[in-house]
């Protein structure tokens, strides 16, 4: 299913039986996930411990939507949606399956704009994942930023190694790293 698809799915809640309905999506990579409204649901209405412990992750698409989710490897459903659980499991196909969770009556009124304010203060808090291109970017601009080598650093290591008990190669790659080190230094 397409975020496009994902985001029409979970924002059809307009209607009260629609407010309580949590869509699990099987995926390709093997994991069922639910989003945005249905993820919401499963955090702060739990129907077990299993799904209330799941983490959420959440990321930024390019349109600006925040796409956040829960999730759980496919071949694990039995643990997480048991049979006996007192909630009722409705497969709408093959990849597409659905729960109802109970809402508590401390909610207060239980009404779309309620619940959907609720969902956007949640959504809100969560932290987003860096995309991948701004992990590698991140990643790069740590490997080459300078490094500061102070010299009384490189004296204490100097005086801290145990020479009695190196190898004479390992004092030769000690001596090396420390001889570009401070070749860095000037």
């Amino acid at each position: 299913m397409t975020i496009a698809e994902i985001k029409e799915l979970e924002s059809a809640r307009q209607n009260p039986e629609q407010f309580n309905v949590v869509h699990f999506l099987k995926e390709n990579n093997g994991y069922c996930r639910a989003h945005d409204w249905s993820a919401w649901l499963l955090k702060t209405f739990p129907p077990n411990d299993a799904l209330g412990d799941l983490g959420v992750a959440a990321k930024r698409i390019k349109d600006g939507y925040i796409d956040a989710f829960v999730g759980f490897p496919a071949t694990s459903l039995k643990k997480f949606i048991p049979e006996a659980e007192p909630y009722s499991f409705t497969p709408v196909d093959d990849n597409h399956f659905t729960i109802t969770v109970e809402i508590p009556a401390e909610v207060g009124e239980v009404s779309y704009e309620n619940l959907s304010k609720m969902k956007e203060e949640w959504k809100n808090g969560l932290k987003l994942q860096d995309s991948k291109k701004q992990r590698r970017e991140d990643r790069e601009a740590q490997e080459h930023a300078p490094r500061i080598v102070r010299f009384t650093d490189i004296i204490a290591r100097i005086v801290a190694l145990p020479l009695e008990d190196l190898t004479p190669r390992e004092a030769y790659d000690i001596l090396r790293e420390l001889r570009r080190e401070v070749s860095s230094m000037f």
